[in-house]
């Protein structure tokens, strides 16, 4: 199946957009062994990038520990992009803690050259947003502005207004994740999507589902309008609907 063209960015060796789905190992440790371990037991699958859940890392958010953990993390990875995610209890996060201490921590870390991409929430606003898009881009860090809505179906005009506000807020990845309990709502996010990519959208996608159709999603994202995936590696999983990376793999051998 052809596709057309789609906004590329490369971070270190990994293009977003360049036509190949990039699958990501999320590392859900709560240690830095377990962290080691996990990137270890991934690297017979070469996964194209990493993503650092650190909403589960013991430590969370003291910003020594996280930075130690930090530097033994890109040694270990090597020069694979490493998506730093620190993620919220209100999305289905591992941590609650008061947002000053959360952007304190990604203020540290985006100063330390270790990290290629950080997430931070939609739902923090426009004035928050860009401001910490000018901050990162200053520091050589890549923004994604996600959102995630778990327990309701978002029709298509909701996923072009969250598509089109990441983009205005200084997402360099728009990230959107939805629940989709049939093909049919599978297929309307699609389309959403591709309306988006056609009519005003100029940075790449990550799209995901929860639900029925979540498999279908990860497994031909790429054809539904996303241009990566996460997928697990043998390690612990930060969402219970992730499929193993070869798995994915296998599949979409067969089907091509």
């Amino acid at each position: 199946m052809e596709q057309a063209a789609r906004p590329q960015l490369k971070v270190r060796e990994a293009v977003f957009g360049g036509g190949k789905y990039l699958l990501c190992v999320p590392l859900a440790g709560s240690t830095v062994d377990q962290l080691i371990a996990g990137v270890n037991r991934s690297l017979e699958f070469n996964p194209d990038l990493y993503e650092w859940r650190v909403d589960y890392f013991g430590s969370y958010p003291q910003p020594g520990p996280v930075l130690e953990a930090l530097a033994a993390l890109r040694a270990a990875v090597g020069n694979k992009p490493i998506l730093f995610t620190p993620r919220h209890f209100a999305e289905d996060g591992a941590s609650d803690i008061p947002d000053g201490h959360k952007f304190e921590l990604i203020d540290h870390v985006s100063r330390t050259g270790l990290v290629d991409l950080i997430d931070i929430e939609q739902r923090y606003g426009r004035a928050c947003l860009s401001l910490w898009s000018k901050k990162l881009h200053e520091r050589s860090v890549r923004l994604v502005i996600s959102h995630h809505e778990f327990h309701k179906k978002m029709n298509p005009g909701e996923v072009l207004k969250v598509l089109q506000c990441g983009q205005e807020w200084g997402a360099d990845i728009g990230k959107i994740i939805v629940k989709a309990s049939s093909f049919k709502a599978l297929a309307d996010f699609s389309d959403a999507i591709h309306e988006a990519r056609d009519t005003f959208l100029k940075i790449p996608v990550i799209a995901g589902a929860v639900g029925k159709a979540s498999p279908l999603m990860r497994v031909l994202g790429d054809y539904l309008g996303s241009d990566m995936t996460f997928a697990m590696a043998g390690g612990r999983r930060s969402h219970a609907a992730q499929l193993h990376i070869q798995d994915i793999r296998r599949f979409r051998d067969r089907i091509r």
